[in-house]
């Protein structure tokens, strides 16, 4: 076989075997980016229970506490990981069980 010939076909599934492998990448990155939307999407229906459970108790302390947490969050200045660790203080913090949760739902 001529040399030549050799390194065309050489060259050929070398291409091919980049893009087969461009795509699995690609779709990878695709799937990741669908299960962070996910958990964020999580996470912020997490956090809406969770005050909604603490605004039920009508404490002036928790109302100022809330305002001031979901303010912080909206300027960007605590993330929403944080947001829903200082959630879960407060419920602990105030007493609010599992059934006072879901019931404020």
């Amino acid at each position: 076989m001529d040399p030549v010939m050799t390194l065309v076909i050489a060259a050929i599934v070398a291409a091919i075997i980049v893009v087969v492998l461009n795509k699995q990448q690609a779709n990878k990155v695709s799937n990741n980016m669908y299960a962070d939307d996910v958990q964020h999407l999580y996470m912020l229906t997490t956090a809406e229970y969770k005050i909604k459970a603490l605004e039920s108790r009508q404490y002036v302390p928790i109302n100022d506490e809330l305002a001031r947490l979901t303010m912080n969050y909206r300027r960007g200045e605590i993330q929403l990981n944080e947001l829903n660790s200082k959630l879960d203080y407060l419920l602990a913090e105030f007493k609010i069980n599992d059934n006072e949760l879901v019931e404020a739902v």
